[in-house]
């Protein structure tokens, strides 16, 4: 039977749980359920002292997430040249600095890698090919209309 010391009355409620389901918890995550900013801190310090292996750690996860392996990603963008598949820049910005996977939100099927800008693009305009086209023939002809003093 795991300890309840220092379990308060109806601690469970609080995350949606019956005191069982939160006793069956593994300890750790009920001590972080419990303490979410001393846990929160925890992980900050960790990823300062540890850089190398978070990007390597965070860019797993971000990579499974889509069903698909690190080799798969490096094939990919192998295949792509290493270039995002839009724009063709080899040098993605933005807070991650890395390709993002892009995919089909219905379907979840893995499309190809942007970089941080095509991929929110692409997602601002629902992935509707119908609003891609709206957006390109909005370009071209204010583009046409600019250019005529």
């Amino acid at each position: 039977m795991p300890r309840t010391k220092h379990l308060n009355e109806g601690e469970w409620v609080k995350h949606g749980m019956t005191r069982d389901e939160f006793l069956a918890l593994p300890r750790g995550k009920r001590w972080r359920l419990r303490h979410p900013e001393k846990a929160r801190a925890a992980v900050q310090n960790w990823k300062a002292r540890n850089p190398e292996a978070y990007a390597i750690n965070s860019r797993k996860q971000n990579i499974r997430r889509y069903g698909i392996t690190t080799q798969d990603f490096d094939a990919m963008l192998e295949q792509q040249g290493g270039k995002c598949a839009i724009c063709a820049t080899a040098a993605p910005t933005g807070r991650w600095k890395r390709f993002a996977v892009d995919h089909c939100h219905t379907t979840g099927k893995v499309r190809g890698l942007l970089c941080n800008e095509c991929n929110r693009g692409m997602g601002l305009l629902r992935d509707s090919p119908a609003l891609l086209k709206r957006a390109l023939d909005y370009l071209l002809t204010r583009q046409q209309s600019e250019a005529v003093p």
